[in-house]
């Protein structure tokens, strides 16, 4: 006689995409909104910037999702930017997010990355 698995495949409560969009949106824009270029602080504001989105989603109580983010800040001096990500994953189940906040002076990019853990 053979038994079917009984635990969970699926999420309770599935992620939703545009709920976390308008998370990632709202802290760059108050964030960025009065923010003058400098390295230093640029590299703690990146951290604390990351922190809060990680901590905005979470809070969401989305079920068996591990989450990454990272935030790139950057002074516009003529130069091109390229980033690059491999992942390997369940297309159907994990995924990321991506929102850039773009000035004359400087730019930053904010990607979540969500992950589903079984």
């Amino acid at each position: 006689m053979k038994y079917l698995p009984t635990y969970r495949l699926e999420p309770k409560v599935p992620l939703n995409k545009e709920v976390c969009e308008k998370i990632i949106k709202t802290v760059m824009d108050k964030t960025f909104q009065d923010f003058v270029y400098a390295p230093k602080p640029a590299l703690s504001l990146c951290a604390e910037v990351s922190e809060e989105i990680k901590n905005r989603v979470k809070n969401l109580n989305f079920d068996r999702y591990r989450y990454i983010v990272l935030v790139s800040i950057g002074e516009k001096l003529y130069q091109g930017y390229y980033s690059l990500v491999n992942f390997l994953w369940d297309p159907e189940k994990d995924g990321y997010l991506s929102y850039v906040y773009d000035t004359p002076k400087f730019f930053a990019v904010a990607t979540l990355y969500y992950l589903y853990y079984d």
